[in-house]
Order: C-alpha cells, then sequence, then structure tokens
C-alpha cells in the first residue's frame, strides 16, 4: 500500500505518534504478545524486529503497516482487543482513514459506468463482491453491480493499492456477456487505473480473474460465542462470519447482550442475515463456543421464525456443532490439539474413536478422568471420544470432556440423556458408515430424521438428543473475556 498525503516520511511520522499512546507497545512483554496477536490474524509470519529502542520498533511497524495495508487493519484489530477502551483508538483510526482515502473517481467517469452496469445479469454478484474487496472487509447485502459497485467505492483499499470499486469492474468484467461489454468494462478500468497510477496492480488483477477457475458455491460459517458474565443467566453473545473462497478469514460482528431466555432470538436474527448475505453460499454452518458450565445447552434445537405458527429447530435447516470456548482460551493445549487434526487429516484411515465405558474390553472407564487422559496421550490416532454422561449437566461429562480437552482430541460426541441409550455409539458409527470424517453429517442426518417423525415418537429419537463437538483449530476466531476453563487438575471440576 502506497502511503498517502504529504509525503512517505511524513506519513511514518503521522502514524508513529499515533501508535506512542498506545502502553501495549511501549512494554517490551505486552508489545511482543501485540505481535503474536497481528502474525494470527495475517496467518504469517511478522517481519517487524521487537527493538530494545521503542522508537526504533514503532517506526519499523508503522513502515510495515504503510507498506501493506492488510498489516495495519491486523494490527488495530489486535490494539482492540489488548486495550480496547484506549483514547488513543480514535486518534489511530482518524489516522489510518488518512493513510487509506483514495480519490475519488470523476462524476462523468461513474456516470458512465453506470449506464454500462445497467440491466447486467451477474452469477454469484456476493462472491465477486467479497474477492474484490480483500480478505479483510466484510461486503454487506447488494442488491445489483451499481449497488455493488456504490458500496465497495466507500471501502478502503485492497493490499494491493487498488480501490475496491475498481477492483469489482474487474471481476464484473470477467463474467460479463457479450464480449463488447466486457471490453468497454475493461477498457473503462484501464482509463481510471491509469489516473490513479494504478495500471500495474489492475494488470495483475486482471491476470488472475482470467486464469482463475469458475466460481463455485462454498460453505460459509456463523460462529455464535455465549460468553458467561458474573450475573447467572446472563450473557455476552459475539458471532463471525466467515464465507471467503481465498481461506478462512472470521470477520467479527457486533457485540451484544443477552440472556438464557433471550438468546435464542438473538441467534435467530444473526441466523437471518446470514442468509441473506450468503445467498449463494453451498451451505450454511452454524458452531457455537460455549463454557464448559453451557455444554449442555440444545442448542440444535433453538429456533427461527419465532414469531410465525412453526418455529423451526435450527438442526432441521443447517449443521450445527459446538466448540469449546475453554480450549479455545487455553493455548497450552493447543499443540497437542493442533497436533492430533494433523494426523487424522495425514492418515484418516487411522482414526479411532473412544466410547467410555464401552462394550469393547479396551474401552476406558468412567471415574477416572487422569487415566483417561494418558489413555488418549498414548494413542494420537484417536479423533473422537464419546463420553458416558453430559458434560455441563453431570460432573462426570464435565471431567471427561475437560479430559478430552487437554488431550487434544477435536472431536467429542454425548447423548443429552443421562444413562446414554445403550446402542448410542452403534447408531452413530452406522449412520457415519465407520468414517470418521462423516461424523458432522451423519449427526446432521440423524437429526433431521428426529425431525421428520411424528412429535409423539421424536422425543425417543437419538437425533433429538445428540450433541456433537467439532473443534477444528485450523479455523480459531478470537475469542474473548474471561477464562473459562480451570488452572487446576482434571478433576477439579
Amino acid at each position: 500500500m502506497a502511503a498517502t498525503g504529504e509525503g512517505g516520511l511524513k506519513s511514518v511520522n503521522h502514524l508513529v505518534t499515533a501508535l506512542k499512546e498506545f502502553r501495549v507497545l511501549i512494554d517490551p512483554d505486552s508489545r511482543e504478545l501485540c505481535l503474536e496477536l497481528v502474525a494470527r490474524e495475517l496467518d504469517a509470519a511478522l517481519t517487524v524486529r521487537n527493538h530494545r529502542v521503542t522508537g526504533y520498533f514503532l517506526v519499523e511497524l508503522a513502515k510495515e503497516c504503510l507498506d501493506n495495508e492488510r498489516v495495519m487493519r491486523a494490527l488495530r484489530e489486535s490494539l482492540a482487543i489488548l486495550a480496547p477502551d484506549a483514547p488513543a483508538m480514535k486518534q489511530l483510526d482518524s489516522v489510518m482513514e488518512q493513510m487509506t482515502a483514495r480519490p475519488a473517481l470523476p462524476a462523468d467517469a461513474t456516470e458512465r459506468l453506470n449506464s454500462l452496469l445497467e440491466g447486467l445479469e451477474v452469477a454469484y454478484l456476493a462472491r465477486l463482491c467479497r474477492g474484490a474487496a480483500g480478505p479483510l472487509q466484510e461486503v454487506p447485502p447488494v442488491t445489483g453491480p451499481w449497488h455493488a459497485f456504490e458500496t465497495l467505492s466507500r471501502m478502503n483499499s485492497r493490499p494491493d493499492g487498488l480501490p475496491p470499486g475498481l477492483a469489482l469492474v474487474e471481476y464484473l468484467a470477467a463474467s460479463a456477456r457479450p464480449l463488447e461489454l466486457a471490453d468497454r468494462l475493461r477498457g473503462w478500468a484501464d482509463e481510471q487505473a491509469r489516473e490513479l497510477s494504478l495500471t500495474s496492480p489492475l494488470r495483475s488483477l486482471r491476470q488472475q480473474v482470467g486464469h482463475a477457475a469458475p466460481a463455485e458455491s462454498i460453505d460459509a460459517y456463523l460462529v455464535i460465542q455465549l460468553l458467561p458474565q458474573d450475573e447467572p443467566g446472563r450473557y455476552e453473545l459475539s458471532s463471525w462470519h466467515a464465507y471467503d473462497p481465498t481461506g478462512w478469514y472470521p470477520v467479527r460482528g457486533p457485540v451484544g447482550k443477552v440472556t438464557a431466555t433471550t438468546a435464542e432470538r438473538a441467534v435467530q436474527d444473526l441466523v437471518h442475515e446470514a442468509v441473506e448475505e450468503w445467498e449463494d453460499a453451498r451451505c450454511i454452518h452454524l458452531e457455537f463456543v460455549l463454557s464448559a458450565e453451557d455444554l449442555h445447552l440444545p442448542v440444535h434445537m433453538w429456533r427461527t421464525e419465532l414469531d410465525s405458527d412453526f418455529p423451526t429447530p435450527l438442526c432441521s435447516s443447517y449443521p450445527v456443532v459446538v466448540r469449546s470456548l475453554e480450549r479455545s482460551q487455553t493455548k497450552r493445549w493447543y499443540p497437542h490439539w493442533k497436533k492430533r487434526w494433523q494426523t487424522f487429516r495425514a492418515q484418516p484411515e487411522r482414526s479411532r474413536q473412544l466410547v467410555v465405558d464401552g462394550p469393547d474390553p479396551d474401552s476406558p472407564r468412567s471415574g477416572d478422568p487422569g487415566a483417561l487422559v494418558a489413555r488418549l496421550n498414548a494413542d494420537q490416532h484417536v479423533f473422537a471420544l464419546v463420553l458416558n454422561a453430559p458434560p455441563g449437566a453431570s460432573p462426570e461429562g464435565s471431567r471427561q470432556a475437560s479430559a478430552a480437552w487437554r488431550a487434544g482430541v477435536p472431536v467429542v460426541v454425548w447423548d443429552r440423556r443421562h444413562p446414554r441409550d445403550p446402542d448410542f455409539a452403534h447408531q452413530l458409527r452406522q449412520k457415519a458408515s465407520g468414517d470418521l470424517a462423516r461424523l458432522r453429517d451423519a449427526v446432521k442426518e440423524l437429526r433431521m430424521e428426529a425431525q421428520g417423525i411424528a412429535s409423539a415418537e421424536r422425543e425417543q429419537h437419538l437425533g433429538q438428543h445428540v450433541m456433537l463437538v467439532w473443534d477444528d483449530p485450523t479455523r480459531p476466531v478470537e475469542t474473548q473475556g474471561r477464562l473459562a476453563g480451570p488452572e487446576e487438575g482434571v478433576g477439579s471440576r
């Protein structure tokens, strides 16, 4: 990203002045933590050195931000986590807005584009908008090509310096018919790029778009976190949207306060917004990040269409899984978790499922969580653990779940009823055809079967009660708030 405004060195100076106001960037320890968060957001190593002299560090950090807008955005998000109430944030936002400002396109140029886009029909418009905006900006729903251009024209420049509106025209040209219209759109884009001295990045984008595979539907993910507050029955509700064909780039949504009685309606609203935004998605996955004490919540049975005559359970329309807030906030558990996931991806045919108190002679027994952790640690091919009691609702189930987090087991399943259905594990294995990679689909199918039978029989169906934790360490979100996990041993619950 080229520095804008009065010149490169003055831009560096302005940014350094704003960054000096953050105490977390002055202290060496908190500074190192901030750099780790930035690198995690970028999913790439950061070249900024943690200089002993604070002034040198800030200059190098500012230079990196001005060279790459993604670094600047990632730094801003990291500072929002470490110093959310810092008065300096307003000043930093002002400086960033100046740094990323783009020259407005001439009125006559936008009028000509409006006439070119009139009547243009585009498949996968939302996908094209996300590609044009870049990975760090969320695009709201748009109604047509011109509306999309207007929306993207109000956004910040991409890492390559192109205004998203101009990049969108290049994406539209690649799919426009007849070819004469495509040529006229490219001619318009060339003209604007010359005026903005952006011919080189536009040509690079044109080559990328031209050689890209035809757009295909992909899966979208809505991740919802319920963070317990000090007062029982109250939560902080956060959410992330992830729908990008280039990788996992979750975008954090607004944060709100809910209660045990209002959470279902708040989730309904998030789902409705996601459906409207991701109309071209192949599948929308719902993932709930829950604390240890809330793992018993039947979130798959929460409903949409609450104000209609036929409220619909989430599980009848979407795959619904749970993720562990406790594990996401306990960094020392990450290595085992990632290693076990990598082992599964490399050798899925060797993956195993353990059933606590199962029928096999070598099944682990309940009552000794320390022995369960040791058993799991001894076999890296254990990918899934079936509990004999529901966590959150029973001490034994909570201890077994905690053992799974510590050993890095990504997939945990249980029956919400206690005691567990004697045929629970067998039915799951049969439904998944013995393939643990199909376990998510198997659970979804069981839940949909339950919704399709008579209400008098539904409560006896396994699909009504099966709960699934599917915790993919390669798809993190930045959870915040108080730690959910205990600092003592496994049996501390």
